[in-house]
């Protein structure tokens, strides 16, 4: 920033200007440098292979190529001069062959401080699995581009999705091949623990993490909810131990004040006497109660609480399910075992419509994890609940519109107060026992909003998809009938609570559709 930007700025913003650009300038210095350690590193395969052909030609009794002597003495050398590991070197050269021979100009984005050496290195490592020369240039162009907007966390994300779309064939092989690597290993990290590595396939293992997941929360809120009542429960005792005291206390004070106004009188001895016996009842009866009360604290105190984190049920939940097949040692009542017990994965799979249908290969995804195949794929499909559909353009690959079959509860609130009853002329039926029906039929391409979404009972739900009627929304939710004789029928919302819908929904977006409208005769994903 220039002195003149600078004019107007508190010295503190002032500092930190120079301080951004002082930080900047040194990035752009290690990204050159990193460039210039790739184009050294590159030259050490090189340097290999001639090493192996010198150990070859000395022809004396030394074991050559095969054990890679050559190899380890170069790696050795460098190791030890930069204080790296001969893998650390391995990798490094690996690195700067891929960056110099097939991302050339990624190498030179780096050099020009464009962005800086850890991304070029994301960029060679995810474009390296590329086997086709031209689509692994695209993929370099796009990936360049984004390198220069994107933190390298953002950018591995994104890469991975950009290697997905643009090479679809090869990311299926390379699935394919990678769950056939599936392991489970285990290795102690300190004493009394020990880690257990699943590789496993990732629909699985998205599968088994949310599981574990939900049954340790729900595992977790039924033990705050004990504990909380079980602290009210001995909130109760204490204030219960706290009356019964007092209520002796005033008892006690009551047979003195009496004790004393019958000793004045001398006829009042054996009175006296009688009063005694009695304060010494009621203090006893009071103490009785005290110790009741005594003994249900000492009950309250014995409550064990569950005091484990959410993190440490869940990987106890992960240990009963491997060695007992069930988590019953878990939960605080049987209903609460049985609602632990009774929970299932949760997984959510992108998948392309064309490669429902066989058209293409590729491109389905686990969101949040990364590609399956398309076995899985399918199959996922085949047992699917619920589809959520989105429309995305297809030479970006961004989502344009996402429409899922069944409304959402936002929906559902919205659409109860707008229609009331059966939206079919002349029915009353509540809307609440009526069914919620798509006015485009959505295998047809209709959208699940609100413009094309309204309430019909199961008789006239049925007339409106399986006879000669035909019914229209209009805005603000107004349908129009035609009837097998082509006679026109109107119904207006009867509603008359009137509110600005909830963010997102837009209950008269029909032109915001078009896309969807575009679609109208693609076929529904299954």
């Amino acid at each position: 920033m220039s002195m003149l930007t600078n004019a107007g700025l508190s010295p503190v913003l002032v500092e930190l200007d120079e301080l951004v650009g002082h930080l900047t300038a040194s990035r752009e210095r290690a990204a050159r440098m990193f460039a210039a350690e790739m184009f050294f590193f590159e030259q050490v395969a090189g340097i290999v292979e001639r090493r192996e052909a010198e150990r070859a030609a000395a022809d004396e009794g030394a074991i050559t190529r095969s054990s890679q002597l050559g190899m380890r003495e170069v790696f050795a050398e460098i190791g030890a001069a930069l204080k790296l590991s001969e893998w650390q070197v391995a990798r490094k050269v690996s690195s700067a062959w891929t960056l110099m021979h097939q991302f050339h100009e990624t190498l030179c984005d780096a050099s020009c401080g464009v962005f800086s050496g850890e991304h070029a290195a994301l960029i060679a490592d995810a474009g390296a699995v590329i086997e086709n020369a031209t689509i692994r240039a695209e993929f370099e162009r796009i990936a360049r581009e984004l390198a220069a907007e994107l933190t390298p966390g953002q950018l591995k994300a994104a890469l991975a999705g950009l290697v997905q779309r643009l090479d679809p064939e090869g990311c299926e092989r390379r699935v394919r091949d990678a769950v056939a690597r599936r392991k489970v290993t285990a290795r102690e990290v300190e004493p009394g623990l020990t880690r257990i590595t699943a590789d496993v396939p990732t629909a699985q293992g998205a599968g088994i993490i949310d599981r574990i997941r939900a049954m340790a929360t729900e595992l977790h809120d039924q033990n705050t909810t004990v504990k909380a009542d079980a602290e009210a429960a001995a909130a109760d005792v204490a204030a219960q131990k706290a009356a019964a005291e007092k209520a002796a206390a005033d008892a006690a004070a009551t047979d003195d004040a009496a004790a004393k106004a019958d000793g004045a009188e001398a006829a009042g001895a054996e009175a006296d006497g009688a009063e005694a016996a009695g304060a010494g009842t009621a203090e006893a009866s009071a103490d009785a109660d005290a110790e009741d009360v005594d003994a249900e604290d000492v009950d309250a105190d014995a409550v064990v609480f569950d005091e484990r984190t959410h993190t440490q049920i869940m990987a106890d939940i992960f240990c009963d399910l491997l060695l007992t097949g069930n988590t019953h040692g878990h939960g605080t009542t049987e209903a609460g075992r049985d609602a632990i017990n009774s929970i299932t994965p949760t997984v959510q799979v992108t998948i392309p419509a064309t490669t429902l249908a066989g058209a293409t290969v590729g491109g389905a995804a686990v969101d949040g994890f990364g590609p399956i195949d398309d076995t899985t794929a399918k199959h996922l499909a085949g047992v699917a609940k619920a589809w959520v559909r989105v429309f995305t353009d297809p030479c970006s690959g961004i989502p344009i519109s996402v429409d899922r079959y069944r409304p959402s509860k936002k929906q559902k609130l919205f659409l109860q107060v707008r229609d009331r009853h059966c939206r079919f002329p002349g029915c009353r039926r509540p809307a609440q026992t009526c069914d919620i029906d798509h006015t485009i039929p959505y295998a047809q391409g209709g959208p699940t909003c609100l413009c094309n979404l309204e309430h019909f009972c199961k008789r006239h739900h049925t007339v409106k998809h399986d006879t000669a009627w035909t019914v229209e929304q209009l805005s603000g939710g107004i349908l129009r009938f035609t009837a097998p004789t082509r006679r026109v029928h109107t119904t207006r919302p009867p509603g008359t609570v009137r509110f600005t819908p909830i963010q997102l929904i837009d209950p008269d977006p029909h032109l915001k559709h078009q896309f969807a409208q575009q679609l109208a005769d693609d076929p529904a994903p299954y």
